[in-house]
């Protein structure tokens, strides 16, 4: 039997590469987009406040939404409560200004890096073709 580990490894980093993969951060994008500028305008006033029972809602649906995240043998092994425990953690966490703010910076580093890496890709590949035509400095040992 494989260890349970390699396969608890191999499932985060699946879902890791999911919730990063370009077409996520697009589709996070227009969220973050939509919720700031809803229809493509800044609101004229700011939303009302939520209600404490709004607000309990919306974490009793996240923590369900989160809930459902974990493979049934996980929340086999550690239990439901352990599970809704930890997840209710991570909520209050994010409830934290400080954590907030630093988890937003980041989220900016990984996209930046992300971005930066795909650029110098696409300038790498365009110089390596440069250099493959005749008469290139890099084909005659000059160095640019």
């Amino acid at each position: 039997l494989p260890d349970p580990s390699v396969f608890d490894h191999r499932w985060l980093e699946v879902q890791v590469a999911t919730l990063t993969c370009p077409q996520r951060w697009v589709q996070y994008l227009r969220l973050l987009q939509e919720s700031i500028w809803p229809g493509g305008l800044l609101p004229e006033c700011p939303r009302p406040a939520r209600t404490q029972a709004q607000k309990a809602a919306a974490e009793k649906q996240a923590l369900q939404s989160l809930m459902g995240v974990l493979p049934d043998i996980v929340v086999g092994i550690l239990g439901v409560n352990k599970c809704r425990l930890s997840w209710s953690l991570v909520l209050e966490s994010l409830q934290q200004p400080l954590i907030n703010r630093h988890l937003i910076y980041c989220l900016w580093d990984i996209i930046l890096e992300f971005l930066d890496l795909s650029a110098s890709a696409e300038e790498s590949a365009v110089t390596s073709s440069a250099a493959d035509t005749p008469g290139s400095p890099k084909k005659m040992g000059i160095s640019p």
